[in-house]
């Protein structure tokens, strides 16, 4: 071998050696820190930036709640940056697997840590936060793990553990990137616990280190919706004229300045923001905008009217529940149209997320308004029957014609309302077809539009209520339409008439038969009125205990049962109502004391009042259970020989001295064996059908059900 080219090689070899990853000489270390740094490092940071451009870039926003100071992180969108978050771990990964000398090592493991972060994986980005924490030699690199890791613990909601992680921090000397990045996490951390005074103050601390931007920018929104939230509107207005300052999006831009003219009240150019070309994806946001000033006025008709501008213009298929939900609100809380709230709670209920905080509330009161609405419906359509059929036969007649054609006019007004929206729908879609075209993720054909189809669902709920798919369904509809006495509809019902002698269409077609289907409804007969009544008091009673335990409304609760007993004397739900009056008039010992001298002077024997004595006693000591198995004994033996008098005698006394007695529910059955014997089948048959609702987890209550059945084939 030429001996100079073996100089070359064993000088090759020697530098080699020299740059072990395990050798802490300066030409090693040297060698591994710009290897580390402009190689593995370098593209992983590449990556890094990548990933926060596409996940802050696809991130969509809801500026009417309140929005997050830090993007929440979430394991669906993390789904599109999978690629780069892969070549972060592993790009970084290999300073730790060929660089071990290197002084970029610490920050190597940081990214890991965030890219496992940024995946949702809460688990392993602890775990590596937690080794560089213990493990680094770099402070700028620990504050940036401890960071991380206050992060991950937020992010699960481990707030407490993740304040723990920030009073680590509180006494470092942070520099300005990890000092920005620890304000913005507590911030974060104390506005998803709902203290918004610690975090607008902690927002005030991090705003110098920020640049302007478009993240800055949403920071002073998230702010000065907390300082909105705290009635602090000067600050607030503060904050939303700084964010158009800092080079926000058009839309961050243009919800600040409207919050900012409702904050001060100045509402005077709303009208012009409608007219404005540039706002017609934001015109559902100006008709909230107005409805707010309305409410504020105190005048909830124009407030929902707006509102309901703004469900109609709606773009945005995330605000679109809320819309729905304000809506809901209103008519429940402010006008107490329940029928027209629970119509509200069903279209909130379909699109708001299952995460969402309100989720639980909305489905809640969908159900609770569900039930209201079926009672109330039957009370209404039973009430307006029996009103038609005290009617004469002439003025019947003709009530009947102008509801069909009210309805049929109504009808066809709807359908035009309906024909003008697909015909807007179609020039549109004409009109964007070029766009569809150059961006395949733009949707304007109804059927692959999911606000479009909401808006259409959510506007035919409105006119036509709940309807099942079947024939003729328009002819089937709202009984409660038959509310014809009402002032009110009647004039709106001459306006619809006159509208439908303006239409080309007989106005005899089909009305004869549409009579008759009527008509068919109407309780004639006695038999018929009498199960109509009945239809209705078990309606009313329900609504009273709809009203009670499930809207949780005392007051309309005591209304409902007074009135169902005033309607309803001697009803088989009465003892049951005087029970429920008695503990509604908890705070009123007054009304309390008139309903249980009621309950125990009509219906002494009744489960009821023995559950009201229960309520009110002491459970009974271990020598009153003797004597009461002792009373029951005996009152078994006399029945067994027939001696029923004395059986039943026996038993009463029971039922009055032992209340609260553990064998309670075998006086009471034993009760109806003797009704078995003195009485009918019909008195016998009632009995075990209240021992079985009255006592559902007594051991007797198969024996019971096993006679009830026998009973019932006599």
């Amino acid at each position: 071998m030429n001996k100079k080219y073996f100089l070359y090689i064993t000088l090759i070899c020697g530098i080699l050696l020299g740059c072990s990853q395990y050798s802490n000489s300066p030409l090693s270390v040297g060698f591994h820190n710009v290897n580390a740094k402009y190689n593995a490092l370098f593209q992983a940071n590449i990556k890094m930036q990548e990933a926060e451009k596409i996940l802050f870039d696809a991130h969509k926003d809801n500026y009417s709640q309140q929005l997050p100071i830090l993007i929440p992180i979430d394991s669906n969108s993390a789904g599109a940056v999978g690629e780069q978050l892969t070549a972060i771990i592993k790009k970084a990964s290999l300073v730790a697997e060929r660089h071990q000398n290197s002084k970029w090592l610490d920050d190597a493991y940081v990214l890991i840590g965030k890219a496992r972060l940024m995946k949702a994986d809460y688990k392993n980005a602890i775990e590596t936060f937690k080794y560089v924490n213990t493990n680094a030699t770099s402070d700028k690199a620990r504050d940036a793990a401890l960071i991380g890791l206050m992060r991950a613990y937020t992010e699960q909601g481990e707030y407490q553990t993740g304040l723990r992680v920030a009073e680590l921090l509180r006494e470092e000397p942070l520099d300005k990137e990890n000092t920005r990045d620890f304000y913005l996490t507590k911030a974060y951390l104390h506005q998803l616990k709902g203290e918004y005074e610690t975090s607008v103050a902690i927002i005030e601390e991090v705003l110098p280190y920020m640049k302007k931007n478009e993240q800055k920018a949403r920071v002073l929104y998230a702010a000065g919706q907390m300082y909105e939230g705290l009635d602090e509107k000067d600050a607030a207005s503060e904050m939303y004229l700084a964010v158009n300052k800092s080079h926000p999006s058009y839309d961050l831009g243009f919800y600040a300045k409207l919050n900012n003219a409702l904050v001060l009240g100045q509402t005077a150019g709303f009208e012009k923001l409608l007219k404005d070309s540039k706002n017609k994806d934001l015109q559902d946001k100006i008709y909230e905008a107005m409805s707010m000033v309305e409410m504020r006025k105190g005048n909830s008709k124009d407030g929902v009217k707006f509102l309901q501008a703004s469900a109609r213009n709606s773009q945005n298929l995330q605000q679109l529940p809320y819309t729905f939900l304000k809506l809901a609100d209103l008519y429940y809380n402010k006008m107490g149209n329940y029928e027209m709230a629970a119509a509200y709670y069903d279209s909130t209920a379909s699109l708001l997320s299952p995460q969402d905080p309100a989720y639980k509330r909305v489905i809640e009161k969908q159900r609770s308004l569900g039930d209201f609405v079926k009672q109330y419906t039957i009370i209404k359509t039973e009430d307006s029957l029996q009103k038609l059929a005290k009617m004469n036969p002439a003025q019947l007649e003709k009530v009947l014609e102008k509801v069909i054609l009210d309805k049929k006019a109504k009808e066809q007004a709807d359908l035009q309302r309906a024909q003008d929206i697909v015909n807007k729908g179609i020039q549109q879609q004409a009109k964007s077809n070029t766009d569809v075209f150059t961006d395949p993720n733009k949707t304007s054909w109804y059927f692959t539009n999911p606000i479009a189809q909401q808006q259409g669902k959510t506007s035919f709920t409105t006119v036509w209520g709940t309807r099942a798919l079947e024939d003729n369904w328009r002819r089937k509809s709202k009984d409660n339409a038959l509310s014809f006495d009402n002032p009110t509809n009647n004039a709106q019902a001459t306006s619809n008439n006159n509208n439908f002698k303006n239409l080309s269409i007989p106005q005899d077609l089909g009305i004869k038969a549409d009579v008759a289907e009527l008509k068919a409804k109407i309780p004639f007969s006695a038999d018929a009125l009498t199960a109509s009544q009945k239809r209705k008091e078990e309606a009313s009673f329900e609504l009273g205990k709809v009203y009670k335990f499930k809207l949780n409304e005392p007051r309309n609760a005591v209304i409902s049962f007074e009135h169902f007993l005033s309607d309803f004397p001697k009803s088989s739900h009465e003892p049951e109502a005087l029970y429920l009056l008695c503990l509604l008039n908890e705070d009123n010992p007054a009304g309390k004391e008139t309903y249980r001298k009621r309950l125990m002077k009509d219906y002494e024997d009744s489960y009821f009042a023995r559950l009201l004595n229960r309520n009110t006693n002491e459970t009974l000591s271990t020598g009153k259970e003797s004597e009461a198995q002792k009373l029951y004994a005996e009152a078994y033996d006399y029945y067994t020989q027939s001696n029923f008098t004395d059986a039943q005698t026996f038993i009463e006394t029971g039922l009055k001295q032992y209340p609260n007695s553990q064998i309670e529910d075998k006086f009471v059955f034993l009760k109806t064996m003797l009704l078995a014997k003195t009485q009918s089948v019909e008195v016998y048959q009632k009995a075990l059908k209240n021992f079985i609702t009255d006592y559902p987890k007594s051991q007797l209550i198969s024996m019971a059900k096993e006679r009830l059945q026998a009973a019932e084939k006599k």
